[in-house]
Order: C-alpha cells, then structure tokens, then sequence
C-alpha cells in the first residue's frame, strides 16, 4: 500500500517523501494535479491521499471531488495539507469535512495519517 502526497512545493514534498518512507511507507509524490490523476489510475494500491490545497495546475479541493468520483475508495482517507486556507477555500474545505494538517507541520501527524488509512485500506473488501 502507498500513500500519495500531492504537494507542488519541492522542498515540502522531498521532506515528507524522506520521513514517511522512513517509517516504512511506501509513497507516490506528485506535483500537482495532472499527476495525481496519473498516478492513481496506474496504482490501485494507493491507501490515502495527502492533498496540498493550492496547486500550480488546479487546487486539492478540485482534486478530492474527483477522487469522490473516480477513487471512490479514498475519499474517507484523505486530509489536506496547507499554509493558509484563505477564505475561497474554507467553505469548501468545511463541507468536505476532511482533516486539514496546517504547515508548518509536524510528521508525526502525517504519519499517523499514514498508518490509520493502511490499516483501513487492509482490512476493507475489494
């Protein structure tokens, strides 16, 4: 099982690839919405997603409403990653009703995310 980390940032996203496959996740990092798009349609292992909300190509928000649809299976196994959720995007983030890890961030807390939606994707039937 992967996680996939959604994050345009390359510094943010080569720090949390770095610390979650050190605790022994395996992770699919992608720079924006295009590749993750990409990436899930080729991998059915991915176990949860964590969505940076402003992307260069789209935005997370968009990102999650189309997994709803395409990747039903992880809609419950997501949280969005960001330094400010401006007022364009707390309403919808609200309705979403998805966990919201603000940066700077510790990696515990994406860790722990990791390793419930593993265990929820392992014990779900396919």
């Amino acid at each position: 099982m992967a996680i996939l980390h959604v994050e345009d940032s390359d510094s943010v996203r080569d720090v949390v690839h770095r610390a979650l496959t050190a605790f022994g996740f395996a992770v699919v990092s992608v720079d924006g919405v295009g590749a993750a798009k990409v990436a899930l349609a080729e991998r059915a292992d991915i176990a949860g997603a964590l969505l940076d909300i402003q992307l260069r190509d789209g935005s997370g928000i968009d990102l999650y409403h189309w997994l709803v649809v395409h990747r039903p299976d992880l809609a419950e196994r997501v949280a969005f990653v960001t330094g400010s959720a401006d007022a364009q995007s707390s309403a919808p983030l609200a309705a979403i009703d998805r966990p919201i890890i603000r940066k700077p961030f510790d990696i515990i807390d994406l860790r722990r995310f990791a390793a419930e939606w593993q265990g929820e994707a392992n014990s779900s039937p396919r």
